[in-house]
């Protein structure tokens, strides 16, 4: 399922953005990168060579793999409060009465290992939602053991493929808050930046300033 699940998002997210009417005031893009495993390639030739420049991109979300853990009472965040864009986060997750919770595990680095990286150094605000760990059913404790179990068995193995018997609800309502999110950012004047600290905020600052 890493990454075929995000690719698959990705396409229907796509999907229903482009049979949303009235249109976003701004333009959506939907990019799937290859050989993040060898280094970020596919995402660090995109931020690169970007089809608009980064001072004109609000803000990005990134979807690696999702997992079908069932619905849960929380979005854990890879990289909590980094920029305004936890804002947004936090509005749509509220609507399904869930809350943003921190990566469990901060000292492996997760928020620099991933694609959306390359277009936070070029100073573009990016977000990185997971899955959520609080189980409606069983709590954290199944929500941790499942991911363990993952982990330890499928993550990286020829075994990490689709199974029916999936409980894809969670799945579902975390793209419902992915789409909320990235139609809310699209119909706002505003440009969302990084929390004020944050390595990544002054690089925003020159880039924004240089288009006004």
């Amino acid at each position: 399922s890493d990454t075929a699940t995000g690719v698959a998002a990705l396409i229907e997210i796509g999907r229903a953005v482009a049979g949303t009417r009235p249109r976003p005031k701004r333009s959506l893009m939907f990019v799937a990168v290859t050989a993040e495993e060898s280094g970020l390639l596919g995402s660090e030739h995109f931020a690169r060579n970007p089809p608009v420049p980064v001072a004109q991109m609000a803000g990005g979300l990134n979807m690696d793999n999702l997992s079908p853990l069932g619905e849960a009472r929380d979005i854990v965040v890879i990289g909590y409060d980094a920029s305004q864009l936890d804002d947004y986060l936090r509005r749509a997750a509220a609507k399904q009465d869930r809350v943003l919770a921190r990566e469990p595990t901060p000292e492996k680095g997760l928020y620099y290992r991933s694609d959306h990286f390359n277009l936070a150094k070029q100073g573009v605000p990016m977000i990185y939602p997971k899955a959520g760990v609080d189980l409606r059913e069983g709590g954290v404790e199944a929500g941790r053991a499942w991911l363990d179990e993952y982990v330890a068995k499928h993550y990286h193995k020829p075994s990490d493929e689709y199974d029916p018997a999936w409980n894809v609800i969670g799945t579902l309502q975390d793209l419902a808050v992915y789409y909320d999110v990235g139609l809310a950012v699209a119909n706002s004047d505003e440009w969302p930046n990084w929390r004020e600290g944050n390595e990544f905020r002054a690089i925003r600052d020159r880039s924004r300033a240089e288009t006004r």
